[in-house]
């Protein structure tokens, strides 16, 4: 008798997806793809999904618990003794009006053996009730356990996971050379800048004191154009005061000449004065 063995495709690794994982790729290397093409079926993904999945029974079996709370309460409620019931194993004295059925040395042992019965009864009950709370923890652990142990067999299977790991390793790996990158992207234009500051402050300063220079070498020409102005203006005040005494002496010569010529022209009229009455 042979039995055949019955081949199952192969489906993505993605919690719930029966789609087919993407084909091998001859020349590629590694393991075959155990996901399909779709951008969020994925290790990283899986990884993401199981997470959810296992937060989400945390809430389901957190309400459960909570409800199953609050009905033990109701039911201990309900349990209550109801106003009016005598308990067991206590004496009920007589009502005014009846005769009692017995006597008093007949009445002491029924209440002692009435009081041992009911001590043996809470006994034998809380005992009961023990081993039921007992069985009833045991009976949930073991459910809990077969309820929680797919989510453990999950987890083991993600954790162990290479691709998963090796996703989350490139994931991390990708955001801190994202991150190198921007910063040192960052630090090279810091350095630009600071280079292009640096570059405009020694152009400034050397424009600064080439201007300063230019200053001083006008303001030391002007200085030298007044020495210069001023001693020129010293030499032809000079030049005018001789002037003025050659012309003050010019002007005694031209007026002793004007008065000698006067002279001269009165003498001679005189002179021609007498010829002419001769």
């Amino acid at each position: 008798m042979t039995v055949e063995s019955v081949e199952t495709a192969p489906t993505c690794a993605y919690p719930g997806c029966t789609m087919p994982p993407e084909p091998h790729a001859p020349d590629a290397q590694g393991p075959a793809p155990r996901y399909c093409g779709h951008p969020e079926h994925n290790a990283l993904g899986a990884f993401r999904k199981f997470r959810a999945k296992r937060q989400q029974r945390k809430e389901d079996k957190r309400a459960a618990a909570e409800a199953k709370k609050a009905a033990e309460g109701a039911a201990k409620g309900a349990q209550a003794p109801v106003a009016g019931q005598v308990p067991a194993g206590e004496v009920v004295p007589p009502q005014p009006g009846h005769a009692p059925v017995a006597d008093a040395s007949e009445q002491v042992p029924a209440a002692a053996m009435t009081s041992e019965m009911t001590a043996m009864t809470a006994m034998v009950t809380v005992e009961a009730d023990q081993d039921a709370r007992s069985r009833d923890s045991l009976v949930a652990l073991i459910e809990r356990l077969a309820s929680e142990l797919p989510v453990y067999i999950e987890e083991l299977a993600i954790i162990t996971d290479s691709a998963a790991a090796e996703a989350r390793i490139e994931t991390v790996t990708r955001a801190s050379a994202q991150r190198i990158l921007a910063a040192e992207e960052r630090a090279a234009l810091a350095e630009k800048a600071a280079d292009m500051a640096v570059a405009a402050l020694d152009a400034a300063q050397e424009k600064f004191a080439e201007e300063t220079a230019a200053i001083r070498e006008e303001a030391a020409r002007l200085v030298a154009d007044a020495a210069f102005v001023r001693a020129e203006l010293e030499r032809y005040r000079e030049r005018v005061g001789l002037l003025e005494v050659r012309l003050d002496a010019v002007r005694d010569e031209t007026d002793a000449l004007r008065r000698e010529r006067a002279g001269r022209s009165t003498a001679e009229q005189e002179r021609a004065g007498p010829a002419e009455q001769c």
